[in-house]
This record gives C-alpha cells, structure tokens and sequence, in this order.
C-alpha cells in the first residue's frame, strides 16, 4: 500500500484503534448502518488528499484467529464504495467480506495479507454488511469504506491494489487469440442478430470474484460471454440484480461460459466471475439483440428473464400506455383475468372478429415465466408465444370461437389477457393463420411495422425442402426492402437469402426456425439509376406446407 494510502487511514482508523486498546466495550445490539458524509469534487476526494470528509467507520475490535469484525454499510444506489480492512502488528492475515441483507454475497477478498479491499459499484444493495476475519495472529482489526463516485471507480480501484493486473489492457483484448472465431461460433450456435456492447479483459482469481456492471435495454436481451486463459480452470458466471439477488448461472460448455438475460423493462444487472481454482485473466464479451431479433433466438438457448417487480393493475397501466405510445394502439378489451398456478395449463373460451387480432398476456408480481397457445375451433393452432412477464399472440381467421391455453411456467401468479382486433388486413392472412401469426409476431416484433394493419401485401406460397422460391426486388437508392417470411404447419427450418442480381453476389442470409427476415439496401450509389436488382430465394430445411411472405419499404435509418 502507498505511503500516501497508510497515513491517511492511519489518521482516520489510529485513534479509534488506540481507544480500543483502552476502552471495554459493553455487549450491545447490532448497529445502526453507518452512513457516508456528502461526496467533495473528484479533486478534494480524501481517496487522494488529506480529508476524510466522504468515509464511515464501521468497527473496530480486537481478536484472534477466527474471531470476525462486522459493520453495516448504506451505499447510495448510483455510488461506488472502497471497503477496507487494516490491523494492528500482531495480526498476519485478515480476509474481508460483503454481503447483501439477504444472504447474497457482493464480493469478497481472501488474499494473504492484512490490507484487503473491495470496490462495489452499482447494481449493489443498498445496504451492506461488511465483515473482516481474522485469519493468522491476534490484536486490533478496523473495518472502514470510502464512498467513490462512479467516474471515478478505476482510478479508486488502481490507488487501492484492485485490478492492477497489466495483462487487463484494450491491446490485450484486441490480441485475445482466437476471440473473434469463438465468439462468431457462439452467436451462429445461439441464434438472432446481436451487436458489441463491451470487451473487457476481467481478473479471475479464486479468493475474490469479479463483478462487472451492465444494462439491459427493454424488449431485448444481453449476453455474456467469457473466454478464460489458461490459469483459471472450473469458472462460475452468474447474474445478480439491483438486490443483490442471483438471477442465474451459466452452464457448463468448454472452457467459455456464456448467460443470456433479458428483459421486458430497463433494467441494471452485475455479472459476477470467478475460478474454482487458480488466477488468471479472461475477456467478457456483452453483446446485445438487435431490435425484434430476440424471437430469433434459437429455442434451446437457456435465458434468464427479468419477471414483473409490480401489481398486476400496475404492469397493465404501464403496458397499456407503452402500447398505446409505440404502436398506436386504442384502448383495449380485458377478455379475462385472474390467477395461474405453475405448470397447470387454464383454458378460456374467447370470442374474435374476422381479421388478425392481437392478445397481450400480462402477468404480475408474484407471477413468473408465461406460456400461451391459441387454438381454433377445430383444434388447429393459431398462435404460440411465451416471455418472462408477458406473452403477446396475433390470431388471424374469419373470426368467431377459439380457444386461449395459458400457464404459468416458473411460478403462479395473476394475469390478464388483453384484446385489440383489426379487420383491415391482406387476404392472404386469413389463408393461412398458423404463418400469419408468426409472419405479425415477428415483424411486430422487430420495429418493421407497429400493427397487422399495416402491412400491406402479402404473398402466400408453399415451400418444401426440395426446391427453392424466388422473389425479384428493386430497391430504390437510398432507401432498404424488409423481406420476411414465415412458415406454416408441418414445415421447420426459415431461410431468406438476398443476392444481388447482376452479380449473383450474397447480399445477406437469415434463419429461424418458424420465421425470419433479412434487408437489403441501396445506399452506396450516386442517383436514381442505381437502383439494386435483387432476388431473394426462399428455403425451408424440414417439410412441405404453406408460408407467407412479406416485402416491405423502409428508411435505412429503421
């Protein structure tokens, strides 16, 4: 530790320790959690000058080997904390630990030493139990934090030891042998569209875990995955939320580790990083869905979902108006509501117009995971959607009785089941309802248009895995082509790949297993006469049966 470093908490924690020394401290109840003075400018921060004005004492006792020193500590939500144990001569060792108030464990530095230190950065519970155990020797032992603002965590973490290791460096990611082809592996194996959030080479060290603080955007899903080197063998990756609560761990694949989390809302998560065995560095790699492509997701890719945090009249109003806001919908018609017990199926008869309708089913805390299924008076299926909060359904036809099947997968809880109808819709949809339902879902889905009405042509085909379909496109300069299809009953396997004509060069491909699109754009000429011939050729892997097909005119900036 720095000169600078030992005097300044010499001062603060000295004379504590001295009245220790002196003083017999009755038994007494747990404490009050200590609480941070205002935060200064970066500049006068006592982390780096001489004034304490933004640290907390926590404790400070005497013991011997085994005996622990414990504190609470609230930690503002969007602020970061430097906890810190020293000790007197006659101690060895000291571990240092933090948990959340619920058991959680928030970090922990076990290291042969006497002058631990952690940094908690947000997501972090608000309040934090700190405790230092005494691992060799006997005397005094003082448990302290500094708060840190957030821009200024690395340089806090750099005065303290933390994260010092200069093989964690921008080159040595870039340099990362063999990153780009695993990762590229990764993606083709999970499925949908996904872009770079991060790359961050992380610290794996058996004693402490690394957490690393990330954001998943509403509607979409955030994957990370982490590529070890070869010090650090048997690692666990898992998701934890603002709470401190783990949502997840990844499974076991190789030597990587990679967890999917999504979420109907904005929300905050932490990944947290650690070896069985060893020390060593690693990259993580944050990636995240592009807009709509998470139905593309393939159906074997293990997903943590974030689940609905409120009341069921709540989640409802704040649907309500976020469907109202981004897809211009009216109010709609609750058909039912009421509660869903895990893993048992409820069916409810309902009552639609001709044309494509669309069910949002919502659930509510304590509810978690929803499965739903839409079937036709003769017991064909219409529509089949599921989520962690909500299941949203498109059911095409000439209207009149269906059934609705809905569960609860993971936990029961209260749902209700909302209905907003359209009759102004292609032909072609009512000819095919299974493929129009997934043909909505996934435009719907992926911001290409806000509601069936929308649409405007489609074009019903048959595909079978022996031959192939083509379509033939003009794309205007400036301007893209959406072309999505979507498959029936008895067929399995979507695929679109774009070429241009002149070249038979590929322009783009795209796979689903019930539904896909891909987009070309003429972006790179010079006027209107260099419009982009393109043919788009149509392919199922599995079967034979009726698919839509539906070609759509957008900006580039959609």
């Amino acid at each position: 530790m720095s000169g600078a470093r030992l005097t300044h908490w010499a001062s603060l924690l000295g004379p504590l320790l001295l009245a220790c020394a002196t003083t017999k401290h009755p038994a007494r109840a747990v404490p009050p959690a200590a609480r941070f003075g205002p935060l200064e400018r970066p500049s006068a921060s006592p982390l780096f000058g001489p004034h304490a004005a933004n640290t907390a004492l926590l404790a400070v006792e005497a013991g011997v080997a085994g005996d622990r020193i414990s504190g609470l500590l609230e930690i503002p939500n969007d602020e970061c904390a430097i906890l810190i144990a020293r000790a007197g001569p006659s101690v060895e060792d000291v571990d240092l630990f933090a948990y959340g108030e619920d058991g959680s464990v928030v970090g922990s530095d076990e290291g042969p030493d006497k002058t631990p230190a952690l940094l908690v950065c947000p997501p972090h519970p608000p309040r934090v139990w700190v405790a230092a155990r005494i691992a060799a020797g006997h005397g005094l032992v003082a448990v302290g934090a500094q708060r840190v603002a957030r821009a200024d965590a690395q340089r806090a973490a750099a005065a303290y030891g933390l994260h010092a290791d200069p093989d964690l460096s921008e080159a040595r990611v870039r340099a990362w042998p063999g990153l780009d082809e695993r990762l590229a592996v990764h993606r083709r194996e999970m499925g949908g569209d996904w872009q770079d959030v991060r790359r961050v080479a992380v610290p794996l060290d058996a004693r402490m875990p690394t957490r690393i603080s990330a954001q998943v955007d509403a509607g979409r899903c955030l994957d990370a995955f982490l590529a070890p080197a070869d010090d650090a063998g048997h690692l666990e990756l898992s998701a934890v939320d603002a709470q401190g609560a783990i949502l997840g761990r990844a499974t076991n694949s190789g030597r990587e580790r990679s967890l999917v989390v999504c979420s109907p809302l904005e929300t905050s998560v932490a990944f947290e990083l650690r070896p069985q065995s060893g020390r060593g560095v690693g990259v993580l790699v944050l990636s995240r869905t592009r807009p709509g492509s998470e139905v593309d997701l393939d159906t074997e890719v293990s997903r943590i979902a974030i689940f609905p945090s409120s009341a069921l009249d709540q989640e409802s109003r704040q649907f309500e108006a976020t469907l109202a806001a981004q897809n211009g919908y009216p109010p709609g018609k609750t058909l039912s509501s009421g509660m869903l017990e895990s893993g048992r199926r409820s069916s409810l008869p309902i009552t639609l117009k001709a044309g494509c309708s669309r069910l949002d089913v919502i659930g509510g805390d304590p509810l978690r995971g929803l499965e739903a299924w839409a079937y036709a008076s003769n017991d064909e299926l219409l529509s089949h959607a599921q989520g962690g909060a909500r299941a949203t359904l498109f059911a095409c036809g000439p209207g009149g009785s269906l059934r609705l099947d809905i569960e609860a997968t993971l936990r029961p809880g209260p749902y209700a089941v909302l209905l907003h109808s359209e009759a102004e819709v292609p032909e072609a949809l009512l000819h095919a309802p299974l493929a129009a339902g997934r043909l909505l879902a996934h435009v719907v889905a992926h911001g290409v248009l806000r509601r069936p009405s929308e649409l405007g042509q489609a074009l019903e085909m048959t595909l079978s895995e022996s031959a192939l379909k083509t379509i033939d496109l003009t794309v205007p300069f400036g301007r893209c082509v959406d072309v999505a299809l979507a498959l029936g009953a008895d067929t399995l396997g979507a695929e679109i790949r774009l070429v241009a004509l002149r070249t038979g060069a590929e322009i783009a491909v795209a796979r689903g297993a019930h539904a896909t699109s891909a987009r070309v754009c003429a972006l790179e000429g010079s006027s209107a006469d260099d419009n982009l011939k393109t043919r788009a050729e149509l392919r199922v892997g599995v079967g034979s049966g009726k698919a839509l097909v539906a070609t759509r005119m957008l900006n580039p900036t959609r």
